[in-house]
C-alpha cells in the first residue's frame, strides 16, 4: 500500500520539484551503499540513479533492495537506467533512457501506470525529440553552452508545463551560479557526492545552491504552486498523468539499473561549467 503523502504528492508532482539527482554504482568496493544512500538523502539529494555494468541481475535486484529501503522512509525516487525489463520486473518509478534508438514507448509497456521516463540528451537534436516525445517526462542535458542554452529556450523551467530537465557533466556546487544563469534549475552528479568524503555536506552543498537558484527566480513559485496543486488534486480523485492512488501497486521507489547514462559522454568545451579531473 502506499503511504497518504506517496498518494497525495504522486511522482509527478516529485519530479517536478525535485532538483538534485545522483548516478551512483552500488558501492562493492566499500560495502556502504545503504549508508551512502542515507547520507545523500539527507544532504538534499531527490533522486537516486543506480548505475553499474559490473552487476548481474542478481546482484543488481539485491543492491536495489537495499536502495529501496532507505529510499521508502525519505519519500524520494530511485531510477532504473536504460533496462525496461529490469524496470518492469521490479515495478520502477523511473527509468532514464540512453541517448540512443530506444524506445520510450516501447518502454513504458514494461512500467506501471504512474511510472515516469527520463531521456539522456547530449545535443539540441536530441533535446527537441525528447521535448516532442509524448512518452518521455523529462531529459538529462549534457552540459555544454549550447545545450543548456537550448533547453532553457525550449523547455523553460520557470514554465510549470515544460517537461523537468536536469544539466549532467561533472558538475560541482561552483557550477550551479552560471548554470542558473543560462536557465537550468536541476543537475544530475555522480563524482562529486559519490568520491566526496563527506557525501551528506556535498550533497547539501548542491542542494542549498540549487534552492538559491529557484528562491532567485520567481517564476520558480508558480513551478511549485502547480506540482503540489496537481498533487493535491491527484489525491482527491482527479489524478493526471504520473499520479498515484491508493489501489495502484507501490510506486514509492522502484530501482534498477545496468549501464552509466553517461559513460563515453565527451566533456563539455573549455567555454562549459568546469569540469573536476577524475
Amino acid at each position: 500500500m502506499l503511504s497518504p503523502v506517496t498518494a497525495l504528492l504522486g511522482l509527478a508532482t516529485r519530479l517536478k520539484t525535485a532538483r538534485l539527482l545522483l548516478v551512483t554504482d552500488a558501492r562493492a568496493a566499500t560495502g556502504d551503499l545503504a549508508a551512502f544512500a542515507e547520507e545523500a538523502f539527507a544532504g538534499g539529494v531527490d533522486i537516486l540513479q543506480l548505475a553499474d555494468p559490473a552487476l548481474d541481475e542478481t546482484a543488481s535486484l539485491g543492491a536495489l533492495t537495499t536502495l529501496r529501503s532507505v529510499a521508502l522512509r525519505r519519500q524520494r525516487i530511485v531510477a532504473v537506467t536504460s533496462d525496461a525489463d529490469l524496470a518492469g520486473e521490479f515495478g520502477a518509478d523511473m527509468l532514464v533512457l540512453l541517448d540512443d534508438a530506444s524506445s520510450a514507448d516501447r518502454a513504458r509497456r514494461r512500467l506501471h501506470r504512474y511510472a515516469l521516463i527520463g531521456r539522456s540528451c547530449r545535443g539540441t537534436a536530441d533535446i527537441d525529440a525528447a521535448l516532442a516525445d509524448p512518452d518521455v517526462d523529462f531529459l538529462i542535458v549534457t552540459a555544454t553552452p549550447a545545450a543548456v542554452r537550448h533547453a532553457a529556450a525550449a523547455a523553460p523551467q520557470g514554465d510549470p508545463e515544460a517537461k523537468p530537465w536536469f544539466a549532467a557533466g561533472g558538475l560541482t556546487a561552483a557550477d550551479v551560479g552560471e548554470l542558473a544563469a543560462a536557465g537550468c534549475r536541476r543537475v544530475a552528479v555522480s563524482r562529486a557526492i559519490t568520491r566526496a568524503a563527506d557525501p551528506r555536506a556535498a550533497a547539501a552543498a548542491l542542494a542549498d545552491a540549487l534552492d538559491r537558484a529557484w528562491a532567485d527566480d520567481p517564476a520558480m513559485e508558480r513551478v511549485r504552486f502547480a506540482a503540489f496543486r496537481s498533487g493535491r488534486l491527484a489525491g482527491a480523485g482527479t489524478r493526471g498523468s504520473g499520479e498515484e492512488d491508493l489501489a495502484a501497486p507501490d510506486a514509492g521507489d522502484g530501482f534498477g539499473s545496468l549501464t552509466n547514462p553517461f559513460k563515453g559522454v565527451a566533456p563539455p568545451p573549455a567555454t562549459a561549467p568546469r569540469l573536476p579531473e577524475a
